[in-house]
């Protein structure tokens, strides 16, 4: 029986976790690989031209699918899902076993595929497996943090996260994908979390978060580690040199940092066709440095978007300009009816047409980051004192809506009824206003339409200690945000 994989049926997959033991996984692999192929579909509206025209060449992609009501992967009940553009077969079943899957990840010749299980009880394991569906088997316990190709003879390596503590890993090791036993030590100087972390083409440098919320790029192995800042959702890949972004707390924004520079700039990630100013989630580099793929939109409503999920969140592909500064184009790779999340995606990088290296400046004439700046005291603050009435208040979360973050600010949009200080021409303006602060909910969080408010605003890009908070914006606007300053948070 063969079903369009944008009507799969809810129990057309056994609902059955994945087993602990890689003699099962085995014994399981050709009942899986027939899954699989009844799970393929023709790909809608040429997917796969329109991913190849924005690469250049064959391009594959790997993610996990639920019934969109577990973005972070947490459950049992996910399926591991694949996308080729030189086969046309489109998305397909990889493995359709339901259960834990976790941070899939192509190998960097693009022909298996690494994976992590959330096994319980018993501790994260590891698993590994061929584009096919084929070879399905145990590599290690632990969580698979990233893949590497070593530049001297081409061998493929993995780094994995050991003595893990909840969402973190104490340790980081490599070993070949072929010699999981030929194992080094890299990593054991600070927490690093599990989401996170790459590694430059050398091998010298790894970005992530260590832990969340502080970003930074390490020397490897065991070196220097350097905080950049705060955020979520880190990524590395190698430009001219290291080149690092964490993601900012509306989830719709990256902060570049050319490491060798130390200069910094700001990347729009969530203007992909069909988004209109929704959250993005799960951004991560590929093999390719020009590429990026992200999951969305995530518009559903509420307090956390990017939690709700929802079954339109799709898999896309961005191309940054060449000096780093945009997102130039995109292409959807997925269009089903599940929730997709944690993507991964392999560029035959070698035939690409679009360079690996940069070949002018990365970033825009203006970038820097002189430290005053970065902190928020030397920025133009472009301070306002407006009289104003609340038009629409944002939605409030709960403490435990936000976790892991524990402070939480909401855009307002209000209308400016006077203007006593500074210069301001429009007639509505928005303004993020703290509503949780350190696990609790704040006096006052919730704000109703119509209420009249003196308020002493300041440019929110000027207070650089913001820039790893979690902030909740819904719908699209082209207003520039400002910062409730009136009364310091509690």
């Amino acid at each position: 029986m063969v079903f369009p994989l944008n009507r799969v049926p809810p129990d057309a997959y056994p609902r059955r976790a994945l087993p602990a033991g890689s003699h099962r996984f085995l014994a399981l692999s050709a009942v899986l690989l027939i899954l699989a192929a009844c799970g393929r579909s023709a790909a809608p509206d040429d997917v796969e031209g329109e991913v190849r025209g924005l690469t250049g060449t064959h391009t594959k992609a790997v993610w996990v699918q639920s019934d969109g009501t577990d973005p972070r992967a947490q459950g049992e009940q996910l399926v591991l899902m694949g996308f080729d553009s030189d086969d046309a077969q489109g998305e397909r079943v990889l493995l359709g076993e339901r259960g834990s899957y976790v941070k899939p990840l192509l190998t960097p010749r693009g022909t298996r595929v690494v994976f992590s299980t959330r096994a319980v009880p018993g501790p994260p394991e590891v698993f590994i497996v061929d584009w096919d569906g084929r070879n399905l088997r145990k590599l290690a316990d632990g969580v698979a943090l990233t893949t590497w190709e070593n530049p001297l003879d081409e061998t493929e390596w993995l780094y994995l996260g050991t003595d893990n503590k909840g969402y973190d890993s104490a340790t980081v090791v490599r070993f070949p994908l072929d010699d999981p036993q030929a194992r080094e030590v890299v990593w054991n100087k600070a927490l690093v979390a599990f989401d996170t972390f790459q590694v430059s083409a050398d091998g010298r440098h790894a970005g992530g978060l260590f832990p969340w919320p502080y970003a930074g790029v390490a020397t490897l192995p065991n070196g220097r580690l350097t905080r950049l800042g705060e955020g979520c959702w880190t990524a590395l890949t190698t430009a001219r040199g290291p080149l690092v972004w964490y993601f900012d707390g509306a989830h719709r924004n990256l902060t570049m940092v050319d490491v060798g520079s130390d200069t910094r700039w700001m990347v729009n990630i969530n203007d992909a066709p069909g988004f209109e100013g929704a959250e993005v989630f799960h951004p991560r580099w590929t093999n390719h440095p020009r590429f990026l793929t992200i999951s969305g939109p995530y518009n559903q409503g509420g307090p956390n978007q990017a939690r709700t999920g929802g079954a339109q969140a799709e898999v896309y592909l961005g191309r940054f300009s060449a000096d780093f500064t945009r997102v130039e184009a995109w292409a959807r790779v997925t269009e089903n009816s599940g929730g997709d999340s944690y993507p991964d995606v392999w560029i035959d990088a070698r035939r690409s047409p679009h360079p690996r290296r940069a070949r002018g400046p990365i970033g825009p004439p203006a970038a820097a980051a002189p430290a005053e700046t970065r902190a928020g005291g030397q920025a133009d603050s472009g301070r306002l004192v407006l009289d104003v009435r609340l038009v629409q208040p944002g939605p409030v979360p709960s403490p435990e809506d936000i976790l892991p973050y524990r402070n939480a600010l909401v855009v307002n949009e209000y209308e400016v009824v006077t203007v006593v200080e500074g210069t301001y021409g429009d007639g509505t303006i928005d303004v993020a206003q703290w509503v949780i602060r350190d696990g609790s909910l704040l006096p006052g969080a919730k704000r109703h339409a119509g209420t009249a408010a003196r308020l002493a605003l300041e440019r929110y890009d000027a207070h650089g200690e913001l820039e790893g908070e979690r902030l909740i914006r819904e719908g699209e606007s082209n207003r520039t945000l400002y910062y409730d300053v009136s009364r310091p948070p509690r």
